[in-house]
């Protein structure tokens, strides 16, 4: 048990304040250790959510990336292909022909 306050008592003497007394019994602790016990858990959860959340941003970042260069490359393919296109166009507005 845990006492906090004065114990201090005569016989005789009227006291002029209240005397403070803490008592912490058995099912206190109980009770205490549950909260404590419920307290750790929700972090615990709400940390190991936030790392899954951040798990899953990085991967769709890396996707995002990967995304990002396929389309800068296929622009660039499509850019050459409409470049060719437009050579062969030239050359038979001008009478030309493919050699073999």
């Amino acid at each position: 048990m845990l006492f906090i306050g004065k114990r201090d008592r005569t016989l005789g003497t009227r006291k002029r304040s209240l005397e403070r007394r803490f008592v912490l019994g058995p099912n206190s602790v109980k009770v205490i250790l549950v909260v404590l016990l419920v307290v750790f858990a929700g972090f615990y959860l709400s940390q190991s959510q936030s790392v899954a959340k951040d798990y899953m941003i990085s991967d769709l970042q890396t996707q995002k990336d990967k995304s990002e260069a396929l389309k800068a490359q296929l622009e660039v393919d499509g850019n050459r292909l409409r470049a060719l296109s437009a050579i062969q166009e030239k050359a038979k507005e001008k009478g030309m022909e493919q050699s073999q």
